[in-house]
């Protein structure tokens, strides 16, 4: 059933948001065999208790809405509204309200410190690119060498993979422009991806993620740390925009949002000076 929904129900989503839906599905089945039913029998009550379920499992808002969401399209489809009558789920926060977590200056230095000692060039230059540009992890790994252009005095990175299919420049640092130079010259082929994995074929999103892993680091911070930087630092928002690929000003606003650690050290310094 899930494969004729995938085809037919789903053909108007967008690839991340099957995937999302079919993985929520494929868990609900689980529970729902463990519970004596299946997809073509169980009723209002079994979603509400796997709703439930999620709950003291302790996932988060936004994950227990994601499946709630799944279940919900998926049971319309089907035609049985009635079983999502009057479901009880947990509110998700407003992420408009909420700063995204980044990376400290410590964290940022030593996750760069370690991978150069690594001695992997492609490791470093990428490290160098996702913390200097922000730009995102698909954009990343869609990159071509035609779309870096370096000289001595400065570079710039075009993203042309955007989400939303808008293209933009980026400015080159320095240290980026060195890394992906000396990167480049590891290099004797004529692929046209700039980043390769060990099988010469371009580099994927999860080799990515596996690569900052290993630091305890996600790939994503890289970018929240980057436009993190630029509102703290007093940046106009629509130049923030424009870096960050950001369609929406709101997604931009956010990061001017306190976080935690705002939060504390504003406790903390309550009572050191009158």
């Amino acid at each position: 059933m899930l494969d004729t929904y995938q085809a037919e129900g789903l053909r108007a989503k967008s690839k991340q948001t099957k995937k999302t839906y079919i993985f929520c599905l494929s868990k609900f089945v689980e529970w729902l065999d463990g519970a004596g039913t299946n997809l073509e029998e169980y009723s209002r009550t079994d979603i509400q208790q796997y709703i439930d379920y999620l709950v003291s499992k302790g996932y988060s808002a936004t994950t227990i809405n994601k499946n709630w969401s799944a279940i919900k399209h998926f049971s319309r489809w089907v035609k049985k509204e009635d079983a999502i009558e009057d479901i009880s789920v947990i509110t998700p926060p407003n992420i408009l309200n909420q700063a995204p977590k980044a990376l400290s200056r410590n964290e940022v230095n030593k996750v760069i410190r370690e991978i150069d000692r690594s001695g992997s060039e492609r490791n470093f230059a990428i490290a160098q690119i996702l913390i200097n540009t922000g730009i995102r992890l698909n954009e990343l790994v869609n990159l071509n060498r035609t779309d870096i252009d370096i000289s001595e005095r400065k570079g710039n990175l075009t993203v042309r993979f955007a989400k939303g299919n808008k293209e933009r420049q980026l400015p080159l640092s320095s240290e980026v422009r060195r890394a992906i130079t000396k990167y480049l010259e590891t290099r004797d082929d004529s692929i046209e991806a700039l980043f390769l994995s060990n099988r010469n074929i371009r580099l994927s999103e999860r080799t990515v993620q596996h690569i900052f892993e290993k630091y305890e680091i996600n790939v994503h911070s890289f970018r929240h740390t980057f436009i993190t930087k630029l509102v703290r630092n007093g940046e106009d928002f629509s130049l923030v925009q424009s870096l960050s690929g950001h369609a929406n000003a709101d997604m931009v606003i956010r990061y001017s949002a306190p976080n935690e650690e705002d939060k504390e050290e504003a406790v903390s310094k309550l009572w050191l000076s009158d």
